[in-house]
């Protein structure tokens, strides 16, 4: 069975007391662990814009939890790393975004925010529909970091 990013963990190896398996570049990219990322792209010779079964890049991951020191440095990779790259749903980095900061660096670096997802709908339309979910609650920074968001994306019509 597939395990985080469409890989199974079938082959490891530990690097500096941490295993390096077919998913650990995504999971790295999660939390923002750029050491990790970039030790085990090499160690499992891959490229920063590799994708697992599912078309889900680093840089979904790095997106969809803020992670702006792995974006910047996936982005400098310009080359092998697609900015308006699809996964599976269709979604793009910038629909994974849950904050401004990220959405302004891929915005910067040449992502399409008027692109669809199979769902037929942009970043804004997505982010408008999540934040419209959310109870609104000025002490919760998700929601403030997700309403900036959508503020920002507006601002970009």
């Amino acid at each position: 069975m597939p395990g985080f990013g469409g890989f199974s963990g079938a082959q490891s190896t530990t690097v500096s007391s941490k295993e390096i398996d077919a998913s650990t570049p995504w999971v790295a990219a999660s939390d923002g662990d750029l050491d990790l990322l970039k030790a085990s792209i090499e160690k499992l010779g891959l490229e920063p814009g590799a994708t697992d079964d599912n078309g889900f890049t680093c840089l979904h991951a790095a997106c969809g939890y803020c992670r702006v020191d792995v974006i910047r440095w996936l982005l400098a990779a310009k080359d092998k790393v697609d900015v308006n790259c699809r996964d599976s749903e269709g979604d793009t980095p910038l629909h994974h975004c849950d904050d401004a900061t990220s959405a302004k660096m891929l915005i910067e670096a040449g992502a399409d925010c008027q692109l669809k997802n199979d769902d037929g709908k942009t970043p804004l339309k997505a982010k408008e529909e999540e934040l419209s979910e959310m109870e609104e609650d000025d002490e919760d920074e998700d929601y403030t970091k997700l309403k900036e968001l959508v503020v920002y994306l507006t601002g970009l019509r």
